[in-house]
């Protein structure tokens, strides 16, 4: 199906799975959403996905995946999530591409179109504030506008996330310079883990069920939304295993008890021995030193107080679970959370810091802590997980958001006028007073 752009030497052309791929992994402004992996899964899970480019001379100045939608009412949605893949510093070329994407939109029957430009709206540092003089995009919001989009909103979102945390990770040569990035208090959680024999396991379709459990008990736990266990499964089945990256966080609970009592017993003899050459000689220097060994032996003792309620029984212990993906120019920590009855391995910590090694190690140079909230304040939601990112050093990065087309004017604004009439009754619904047995 081809189109001939009105007045453009553009052209709107239907691409092959391997032209699409081509053009997504290198462009600049590319996302796990707008990639030939993830529209493999979504075709295995029964959704109609179209891949389209724009041509010039022959010659791919635009491409993007489209998801229809249709409702039980028969309303049909194209949506273009974090796309198109294109240079949105071009007024002409924008405005050519929507015009395509509007005409090709309303041959399929679709009611509206959604884009999310894969673009910052201002650039922001670690706490959060804006930089315009290094980036600002407030001109595309209304460029965008002009063509007759209408803007969502700068509100977190949930599911089409446009407030993250990122770590640039350009110019960093080796582990020990990533770790420096960090702060003292993320440097100190990722040793403890590593001294503590916390290990990161990849599943696998056979150790799915490992995930999950810590997956899903964690979301409970935390309060997260977590897709059902078919989708990961699916993940699995359609994408390689550099793209979907279900990592684990273990630790082997009979093996972490051996290790702590055999090092408590070795500082214990130390303390001891110190604590005789101290009384028999007086030394401000051994006395230091016995300061400094009895609190190893203090934490030593904490550390299997706190394990006491796991018994050797319980083997390795999934003590995290975070899904990753990693594609074109960045590792993204999709969702995931810690087990909250084994916060105290660090699992979380060590999962992060051992993906921010892959990416160094395959060459990503971006490592994008994806959906954050709570930047504002402490007293928001999801403050605590914004300040345990900010741990590994980066920057809040917040894209200029959803944008909406009617593409049926007469249809969308029936379908606008429904949403809001039925989002009215619930709320009538929900103040109305429970009726007595």
């Amino acid at each position: 199906m081809n189109h001939a752009a009105a007045a453009t030497d553009l052209e709107f052309v239907l691409l092959s799975d391997a032209e699409f791929e081509a053009f997504a992994v290198k462009h600049p402004r590319n996302s796990f959403l707008q990639s030939m992996d993830f529209a493999r899964f979504q075709r295995a899970r029964g959704q109609e996905v179209e891949l389209f480019g724009v041509r010039r001379a022959g010659e791919l100045v635009a491409a993007g995946k489209l998801n229809y939608t249709t409702t039980r009412l028969g309303y049909k949605v194209c949506d273009c999530a974090k796309g198109p893949l294109m240079d949105f510093t071009d007024p002409a070329l924008v405005g050519a591409v929507v015009g395509l994407l509007r005409t090709h939109a309303a041959q399929r029957k679709a009611a509206e179109l959604r884009i999310s430009p894969n673009v910052r709206y201002i650039a922001r540092d670690a706490d959060g504030a804006e930089h315009p003089e290094v980036e600002d995009n407030r001109p595309l919001v209304a460029a965008l506008s002009g063509l007759g989009f209408v803007h969502q909103g700068l509100e977190m979102d949930f599911v089409n996330v446009n407030w993250m945390f990122v770590k640039d990770l350009t110019g960093v040569q080796d582990a020990e310079e990533l770790i420096m990035g960090t702060s003292y208090r993320t440097r100190k959680a990722i040793r403890k883990a590593e001294k503590n024999g916390v290990f990161l396991e990849q599943a696998t379709l056979e150790t799915l069920d490992d995930f999950y459990s810590a997956l899903s008990r964690a979301g409970e736990e935390k309060g997260f939304t977590y897709r059902e266990r078919e989708y990961y499964e699916q993940l699995l089945r359609t994408t390689s295993p550099e793209f979907t990256k279900l990592m684990m966080a273990k630790i082997d609970i009979p093996a972490y008890r051996k290790s702590i009592t055999e090092r408590l017993a070795a500082e214990s003899a130390t303390a001891a021995e110190l604590r005789r050459e101290v009384e028999e000689t007086g030394s401000k220097k051994k006395a230091n030193r016995l300061k400094v060994v009895q609190d190893l032996v203090d934490s030593y003792e904490r550390s299997l107080k706190d394990i006491e309620r796991f018994p050797d029984s319980v083997g390795t212990a999934t003590v995290a679970a975070i899904h990753f993906v990693c594609y074109g120019d960045e590792v993204v920590c999709v969702i995931g959370g810690t087990v909250q009855d084994y916060i105290y391995f660090n699992g979380a910590t060590s999962l992060y810091w051992g993906m921010m090694l892959h990416a160094l190690e395959k060459g990503y140079p971006r490592y994008n802590f994806y959906g954050t909230f709570g930047i504002s304040g402490q007293d928001e939601e999801g403050h605590g997980g914004y300040e345990f990112k900010k741990g590994f050093g980066g920057e809040v990065v917040q894209l200029v958001g959803d944008f909406v087309l009617p593409v049926r004017p007469a249809v969308f604004r029936v379908n606008r006028l429904a949403r809001a009439a039925a989002g009215a009754a619930r709320t009538l619904l929900g103040k109305l007073p429970l009726k007595r047995a």
